[in-house]
């Protein structure tokens, strides 16, 4: 009887900014004991990838990883797989950044392990046809991806026995198929129903091989997994059946695979992902109908047939679906366009590096991992861009203080965007939505106060009433609905306006700050998404203008935004004209929200100089009358931003927080902290009001 061939694959991966603590227990509950278990069945021979992210982790914190991984290598148990060295996604990039990523990964794994990289682990295996032509030219000869992958290109599951050749540009590289049913029952059910998977290729082809490669944090990080796969032993249970079994399963690694099978032929698959990603990245009413339509299907005895006709969306529509992602790979590209820019000469490490680190994919999309909506890694992501962006900046100008002003369609949207730019800071605005800014950010600290979220409607928002406290051993995280506090629901609140900055409203009279932060309010002006003018854009300041309603007035609006390099500061003037032949009487406010990443530390906070109120939680829902100057500062990255007002304003400061989903269940996030600088205006017919106040960086 010929044998069936079993190749398994491990993928370890904690993003860039992520805490101490989550990759000292990922490692604990995760990484170590899955390796010393392996260790102890030295004929189980498997593939292992470990992100360029946790490596230089590792490296500072734990040494011992190094040699646990050692010692397999030296004795043929362990090959090493290469990919972008950050985690990106490599269709996302520009090539050449893209190259560099794999030539990162591909050294610095020959250079501490002394391995020679063939096969590449594909990030969140994000697969474009055009690939192939890049994984070719840096030196990648086979990865695996999904069996949906293939299901999606027109094979059938009992041609999944093994493995594939595509091409791009004539440059060719193998395409393992992993089986979802494998990635399933790994390690979730019983290692008999592996087995008993495995026994249904029996006779398949001159070869029968069969793949699994699945993320590591499965075997011990994920809720209840380490109980199952460690304290109650699945990993060795697992092990010594694969071991009592070898007269008819041999387990290698995906080099022995490459090397010894002879590939079924040539194939070329579509754009893809893993079937849940396909449904992650629908919009919300469209995702939660295609969660129905699987669930109906699943039922039918025939679903294994009919699921490579069942599509979800394409990943690039995350950056479709989140504008905060898109905004984020916009800015990638951008600071990766400036790298470019600069002559070999200048050019330098220093500078490139944090731009990799930049890319790591984690902050730009969101399914049932945090991600997008996770800000300490936004905030990580944005810091790295950030330092790239002003080391390429000190290399491309030679003067100590300038100025940048451009006008370019920045996010991609058919709609041209400005961005003003300087050693010290940067302000993007889009004129073509309500004169917004888009972009803040303190450049020496590199520091983006306008890394916020807007709360977005979710498909899995209509779980929340299913939601448990606690998770049930040997279930995958796809099959469990948890929630880390009780009455989550009620913090569900959605907004019907992006939470950026310099946000015009038209308030109703009796709007409570409670209905302000919840998003429950009708908007009685028509500037706060409108279309505004650029009627002047100088060597230091932009003119928006826009005309209007409000209510029943035609109202004219102007604001001037004015960037003062030496100062470090923006200054604002706005002046609004009633053209109406009756008077306005109404509340007016321009709003900003700002990530401060955390609401209730005492390390960020709010305080209005010269008073009682020092120092302050950003989570307060607080009203304070009469201000003309207030802070607000981060002080564990020594960052700080203050208002100063020409005329006094009421403050309206309240907490955004989302609710979302993460690999531990539902829970409140801390976006960003909001701030309404309210007027009552009272501007008679043929007249106008006017106020200016500045926006001042600086160190907490």
């Amino acid at each position: 009887m010929k044998k069936i061939y079993f190749a398994f694959g491990i993928h370890n991966h904690q993003p860039v900014g992520n805490f101490d603590h989550v990759f000292e227990e990922a490692y604990e509950r995760a990484y170590r004991p899955f390796l010393e278990v392996m260790a102890r069945h030295p004929s189980i021979r498997f593939s292992l990838h470990t992100s360029g992210c946790l490596f230089e982790w590792l490296e500072k914190h734990k040494r011992g990883y190094f040699d646990l991984i050692s010692k397999l290598i030296g004795r043929g148990q362990v090959e090493l797989l290469g990919g972008g060295f950050y985690e990106p996604i490599l269709c996302i990039l520009p090539e050449e950044d893209a190259l560099t990523q794999i030539e990162i990964m591909r050294d610095y794994l020959k250079k501490r392990f002394g391995a020679q990289i063939r096969g590449a682990w594909l990030t969140e295996r994000v697969w474009e046809p055009h690939l192939a032509n890049i994984l070719s030219k840096g030196g990648i000869r086979y990865l695996p991806l999904d069996d949906y992958h293939f299901l999606s290109g027109g094979l059938r599951l009992e041609e999944l026995a093994g493995y594939y050749l595509t091409e791009s540009q004539s440059a060719p590289v193998g395409l393992f198929p992993i089986h979802q049913r494998l990635r399933y029952t790994i390690p979730f059910k019983e290692p008999s129903e592996t087995l008993s998977y495995l026994r249904q290729f029996e006779g398949k082809g001159s070869q029968p091989l069969l793949v699994m490669a699945d993320d590591g944090e499965k075997f011990g990080l994920w809720p209840k997994t380490y109980e199952w796969v460690y304290e109650k032993e699945w990993l060795e249970r697992f092990c010594t059946a694969l071991e009592e079994n070898s007269d008819w399963v041999e387990v290698m690694s995906l080099g022995e695979a490459f090397d010894r099978v002879a590939p079924l032929g040539r194939t070329y698959l579509p754009t893809c992902s893993y079937f849940e990603m396909g449904e992650w990245v629908l919009p919300a009413g469209t995702g939660a109908q295609f969660e129905k339509y699987v669930h109906e299907f699943e039922k039918r005895d025939d679903f294994e047939l009919l699921r490579p006709f069942l599509k979800g969306g394409f990943w690039r529509n995350f950056l479709a679906k989140y504008d905060e992602a898109n905004l984020l790979h916009k800015k990638m590209v951008h600071v990766s366009r400036k790298f470019a820019r600069l002559s070999p000469k200048k050019r330098t490490e220093e500078q490139q590096r944090p731009l990799l680190r930049g890319q790591c994919n984690c902050p730009y999309w969101h399914g049932i991992f945090g991600g997008l909506y996770l800000p300490h890694l936004r905030h990580a992501v944005w810091k790295e861009l950030l330092t790239a962006e002003r080391l390429v900046d000190e290399a491309a100008h030679r003067t100590k203080h300038w100025i940048q002003i451009a006008q370019q369609d920045f996010d991609a949207d058919g709609r041209d965007e400005i961005l003003m730019e300087s050693p010290s800071l940067s302000a993007y605005l889009a004129p073509a939505r309500g004169g917004m800014l888009f972009e803040l950010d303190a450049r020496e600290r590199a520091y983006a106060f306008l890394n916020t979220l807007t709360r977005h409607a979710e498909s899995y928002h209509g779980q929340l009433s299913r939601a448990t406290a606690e998770a049930t051993e040997g279930s995958s995280i796809h099959d469990q609905i948890l929630s880390k506090e009780e009455n989550i629901a009620a913090y569900l609140h959605l907004d019907f306006y992006p939470r950026r900055a310099l946000l015009d409203h038209f308030l109703p009279w009796d709007l409570s700050i409670e209905d302000f932060r919840d998003g429950n309010f009708i908007e009685l002006g028509s500037f706060l998404q409108a279309n505004y003018d650029v009627t002047e854009m100088g060597t230091d300041s932009v003119t928006l203008n826009c005309r209007g309603r409000v209510m029943d007035n035609e109202v004219e609006f102007v604001k001037r935004i004015s960037l003062m390099e030496q100062e470090k500061k923006l200054q604002l003037a706005y002046h609004i004209r009633n053209l109406s032949a009756f008077s306005l009487r109404i509340p007016f406010g321009i709003e900003w929200n700002l990530a401060f990443l955390a609401g209730n530390s005492k390390q960020h906070h709010f305080t209005i100089p010269g008073s009682s109120i020092k120092k302050r939680p950003l989570a307060e829902v607080v009203r304070h009358p009469d201000i003309l100057q207030i802070v607000l500062q981060d002080e564990s990255e020594n960052a700080a931003i203050s208002f100063m007002f020409a005329k006094p304003v009421e403050i309206w400061r309240c907490p955004i927080e989302s609710v979302s989903l993460s690999e531990g269940g539902f829970e409140r996030v801390f976006q960003s902290i909001a701030l309404l600088f309210r007027w009552e205006l009272a501007i008679d017919a043929q007249s106008s009001w006017e106020q200016s106040f500045e926006c001042r960086l600086a160190k907490s």
